[in-house]
């Protein structure tokens, strides 16, 4: 396994953090092959609802990447969204990142 360089992630609070960080992690876990991936990945949070709330919206964005079909109109827009950042920064293909979350519910 390759290591890489810590990222820290500071502001102040309604600026976006947990969705950099749910961003982060998904990215960090859909450049990796192996759906197991995710074990190697070290979020840290102030508090124990902010940890929840991260792992909430890392499996709802993880579950809105594999299935659109499933998705409400609000829904299908943030997937959007998050598709066209995780293209941008991973160089995958929307298909590819579709089959690589759908392992995750497997």
């Amino acid at each position: 396994m390759q290591h890489q360089n810590f990222k820290i992630y500071s502001s102040s609070a309604g600026s976006g953090k947990t969705y950099t960080l749910t961003r982060e992690y998904i990215k960090l876990t859909l450049l990796q092959e192996d759906p197991h991936y995710f074990r190697h990945i070290l979020a840290i949070t102030f508090t124990n609802d902010a940890a929840n709330e991260m792992k909430a919206r890392i499996v709802e964005a993880l579950r809105n990447l594999a299935f659109p079909a499933l998705l409400t109109d609000r829904e299908a827009q943030k997937r959007q969204v998050l598709l066209q950042s995780l293209r941008e920064e991973t160089g995958l293909s929307p298909q590819k990142l579709q089959k690589r979350a759908e392992k995750y519910f497997s």
